[in-house]
């Protein structure tokens, strides 16, 4: 039986090619800090200051429009194609398919580590977010889910990992490929991490120790979704992973204080990296047979 091509992209296709030099990223990193401002200071004048999780929720839809317009319009200056940056529709299977098995992995590790925490667990479909502390409601659920898995987390690994983080990526010319890639996914964490400071001090007020924190997290969140993103060259899958990574879909409930665990959350994706590119290696899963020009 004919062996069908792996998930991943070739090597002579990565990182993609740019037809602008570095002012286009600049100008990204730029639109987007000037749509965040406007975006706070509109939805200050519609909601107040203190928005709630449905006005949020509600607000984020049209504010990731324009962000994707933004994403999308440097893309298409720059001439460059989805699948170049990893969308190639045949990568869709395996995204959902790790993506679910981060799900699954993740449920049975928050109900265990609420056991091991001698906390009392309960069951429902996105109970850690309907139970106190978070305490939402269905509907503010519901659209938090559609604006962060359609809109968020797509949004920003599309703008950060699929443009920012190649683009430098295929500028820098000192080092060697990993020094260029490294120095690609630390560039764009920042970037990333940066962006979010009028959110959270305009918007959620919080102190400088606590934006500190948030920032060192936000940065290291985007080095780990760079890294799988360098390592497995399919965009869907930290797109998916962003997504469930801002709005985890638990069926457990597992207490106060238990999730998320970063030190679970490393490992767990440092072995669907390793797993994935065997995974594409081999192609042991019929999930993979799929032609290269799909």
């Amino acid at each position: 039986m004919q062996r069908s091509p792996p998930p991943t992209e070739p090597e002579s296709d990565w990182p993609p090619t740019f037809r602008a030099g570095w002012w286009a990223a600049v100008g990204l990193v730029l639109a987007f800090a000037g749509w965040i401002l406007i975006s706070v200071t509109v939805s200050g004048w519609l909601f107040g200051d203190d928005l709630s999780t449905i006005e949020e929720g509600v607000w984020t839809i049209p504010s990731g429009i324009v962000q994707l317009g933004i994403a999308v319009g440097i893309l298409r200056y720059e001439r460059v194609g989805y699948r170049e940056l990893g969308l190639a529709p045949r990568l869709v299977r395996p995204a959902l398919a790790a993506t679910g098995v981060v799900i699954l992995v993740a449920n049975v590790a928050a109900a265990g580590l609420g056991l091991a925490a001698g906390n009392d667990i309960s069951f429902g479909l996105m109970a850690f977010y309907l139970t106190p502390p978070p305490d939402w409601t269905v509907q503010g659920v519901l659209i938090s889910a559609v604006a962060l898995y359609l809109f968020t987390g797509p949004v920003e690994e599309l703008a950060f990992r699929g443009y920012l983080q190649n683009k430098i990526i295929s500028k820098v010319t000192v080092g060697s490929a990993t020094v260029q890639t490294t120095i690609g996914i630390l560039t764009a964490a920042l970037a990333f991490a940066l962006l979010h400071i009028p959110v959270y001090l305009i918007v959620r007020d919080v102190s400088t120790g606590t934006l500190i924190v948030t920032l060192v997290l936000l940065t290291a969140t985007g080095i780990m979704y760079g890294a799988i993103y360098a390592a497995t060259r399919n965009l869907y899958l930290v797109m998916f992973l962003h997504g469930i990574g801002n709005l985890w879909p638990l069926v457990v409930d597992p207490g106060t204080g238990v999730w998320p665990n970063y030190g679970v959350l490393l490992v767990m994706y440092v072995f669907l990296t390793l797993f994935y590119r065997q995974w594409a290696t081999d192609l042991t899963l019929p999930i993979l047979g799929q032609s290269a020009t799909n």
